[in-house]
Formats: structure tokens, C-alpha cells, sequence
């Protein structure tokens, strides 16, 4: 039986959906921007400042004082109801780890696809997380909400 929680360092240590995720710095970081990209609030390369305001949002699960565009946006959705960007921010962060996790312990096979030249999972034993999450674009240039 494999353990459960997923582990790549000790600097950052949450639970989500009943599972515990222990996460190096660095890890932590980039799983969150590359989440924050894909749900449309923030463009590579993010800045420092967007950086910090989406770390820490991830962690703490709000954002009090932002230091950012990217920061005000992301409380500002927060604020107006609907769907909640700390919510999926956060989900998509541990969806990736939870994934990582899977393929590890040989759950999750990984196969490459010649026609389309892109990975694909395949569920193995366990069936896969949905795919499916809202989009909050409204982006512009250097990682900052519009």
C-alpha cells in the first residue's frame, strides 16, 4: 500500500481534500504560476511581485494585502462571487502533485503520442481527475492581470 501524501520537501506542508502535500519552496512555486497561467491570471514570464501574491495565496488560501495587479485581480474575483480563482488556483496545484504522486507509484502510466507529439495519461488503475476548470483570462504583457 502506498502512502497517500504526496511529499517533495518540507518548506510548505497543507492539507486539500483529505490528503496532506509537503512541498520544497521551489516545487511549491513553480506548480503555482504554471496553475495561475493555465487559469488565465497571469502570463509567463509572472513577476516577482505576482509571484509572491500567488504563493502566498495558495498557502494561506486568501490574500489580505497584494503586491501586484495580478494580486488585486485575484481578490477582486475573490470578492464578487462566482467561481472562486483561490479555490482553483489552489486545486489545480494539488490535482498536479496528486498526478505526480499516481505515475510515481507506477498508478498513472505515461504515453507519448507521435501523431499530436504530446504526452497523454492513461488512468492505469485509479480513473483521473477532470480536466475541466474556468478560465479567468484577462491577462497582459510581464504576468499581470488585466
Amino acid at each position: 500500500m502506498i502512502d497517500e501524501d504526496f511529499r517533495s520537501g518540507d518548506d510548505v506542508a497543507l492539507a486539500f481534500l483529505g490528503r496532506r502535500y509537503s512541498f520544497s519552496r521551489a516545487d511549491f512555486a513553480q506548480r503555482v504560476v504554471r496553475a495561475a497561467v493555465e487559469l488565465g491570471l497571469a502570463r509567463a514570464p509572472v513577476a516577482r511581485a505576482a509571484r509572491a501574491d500567488l504563493v502566498e495565496t495558495a498557502i494561506v488560501g486568501h490574500l489580505d494585502a497584494p503586491r501586484s495587479d495580478t494580486g488585486e485581480r485575484i481578490a477582486e474575483l475573490a470578492r464578487a462571487g462566482g467561481e472562486d480563482p483561490v479555490y482553483w488556483l489552489r486545486k489545480l496545484v494539488f490535482r498536479s502533485a496528486w498526478l505526480d504522486h499516481r505515475i510515481k507509484h507506477g498508478l498513472v502510466d505515461v504515453a507519448y503520442d507521435e501523431a499530436t507529439g504530446a504526452f497523454r495519461l492513461e488512468p492505469g488503475r485509479y480513473p483521473l481527475p477532470g480536466d475541466g476548470h474556468p478560465s479567468f483570462a484577462a491577462v497582459e504583457a510581464g504576468g499581470e492581470a488585466a
